[in-house]
């Protein structure tokens, strides 16, 4: 496989892993982003179970009639359900948030593999032409000293 194309195969498999970095990096923001919501939606269900709760201590306190306490005693049961079910949503984006990071660290490993591997590679082609022009100056050398001695000799 000749040089160049060596070259522009890695190339393109880097600019391959840096595509996939980016896109792994737009599923963490995505993921990032629904997390928050989920936090947002559990500290208003959170919020809304305190204010049922206020209400129920309320309707108790006040000796109203028995059909504002079971009405309050639901709210309360649907305002309890409510923020379980966005704690369960708030697990869920989490454990999203974590894969979609993991997924961005493996991205960015396979990427940084390529580079190095690209590096190495010009790393030795550059050594390769160093040696190539040091045998080809101590070819140039010998030829020059063996010229001068055939020419003394002829003297």
């Amino acid at each position: 496989m000749s040089r160049h194309v060596r070259h522009v195969r890695l190339d393109v498999v880097l600019r391959l892993r840096e595509l996939a970095e980016e896109s792994a990096r737009v599923e963490l923001m995505t993921a990032l982003n629904g997390h928050m919501r989920a936090i947002e939606a559990h500290h208003h269900a959170t919020e809304k179970l305190s204010r049922q709760a206020a209400a129920m201590t309320d309707v108790q306190n006040g000796g109203g009639p028995a059909d504002d306490l079971i009405a309050a005693a639901r709210s309360l049961v649907v305002a309890g359900r409510l923020r379980d079910e966005v704690g369960q949503r708030v697990d869920a984006a989490a454990d999203a948030l974590l894969d979609a990071r993991s997924r961005l660290a493996e991205a960015r490993q396979r990427r940084e593999v390529v580079e190095r591997l690209r590096g190495r590679i010009m790393t030795e082609e550059r050594l390769a032409a160093d040696r190539r022009a040091g045998a080809e100056a101590n070819e140039m050398a010998s030829a020059r000293h063996a010229w001068r001695l055939i020419t003394e000799a002829d003297r």
